[in-house]
């Protein structure tokens, strides 16, 4: 793989972080897009996608410091990010919170906004997967398969393209107007399907097991596909009382 992309006066440029600065301008693309054709008003977005990728980053390093904090010699480590050690879902929750804590105090509609960074989202961390395939980083288990990468699983390929998968149907469902009517339908949609697919996907990821063959992560996974579900079956019980 190509983790260094090129070198300027003895300064890297890292392809991983090349695909993460377009995974966040595909996905504030993709939201800005969807935003304008739904007449939502789009002033506070660039401020919003920014506080909400900060806080991304920031829950994803501090889950990892606290999960792992033997790798770590001393507390100033935890803002060397480039030694990688980031947990998707404490930025997940942390940027989640965030949003939702911004468009509140904004009186913005908060389901069709999150509808909207829903699909922004599945773009934008699908691209930075790739990113870290390049850097090396599969996260799998060790193997002698033909679809292997330097002997390992390539997970973090895999979740990439479930996140393309995801963001395709999403997009298609939303522009057909098939979820649009249903507010907060595609949030809950990503959940139910990034939570299904990474609980599928992580039985292949060299992680310690909690208990019999699953990991804390596939917990996770699991309690985000069940949030998802819940929503979805509250949202359409809603509509049907609407029709009644």
């Amino acid at each position: 793989m190509h983790p260094i992309l090129f070198k300027i006066d003895g300064f890297s440029f890292y392809t991983h972080g090349l695909l993460a600065v377009l995974g966040i301008i595909a996905g504030s693309a993709t939201i800005y897009f969807l935003a304008q054709r739904a007449r939502l008003k789009t002033e506070y977005l660039f401020d919003n996608t920014v506080y909400t990728v900060l806080a991304g980053i920031v829950g994803a390093r501090l889950t990892y410091f606290f999960l792992y904090r033997d790798q770590f010699s001393s507390i100033k480590e935890i803002f060397f990010l480039w030694n990688g050690g980031l947990v998707s879902y404490g930025g997940f929750l942390l940027g989640g919170l965030t949003i939702f804590l911004l468009l509140r105090s904004q009186k913005e509609n908060m389901w069709r906004w999150l509808d909207l960074y829903s699909i922004g989202f599945a773009v934008g961390l699908a691209l930075g997967r790739i990113g870290n395939i390049f850097a090396g980083e599969y996260d799998g288990i060790a193997t002698a398969s033909k679809f292997a990468i330097s002997g390992l699983i390539p997970v973090t390929l895999y979740e990439s393209i479930l996140l393309f998968v995801l963001f395709g149907i999403l997009l298609t469902l939303y522009l057909s107007r098939k979820i649009s009517e249903k507010a907060g339908t595609a949030f809950a949609l990503l959940l139910a399907g990034y939570g299904l697919g990474r609980f599928i996907i992580d039985f292949w990821r060299a992680e310690k097991l909690l208990f019999w063959d699953i990991t804390l992560g596939q917990v996770v996974s699991l309690l985000v596909m069940l949030a998802g579900l819940f929503l979805l079956f509250n949202i359409n019980r809603i509509k049907r009382k609407e029709k009644i």
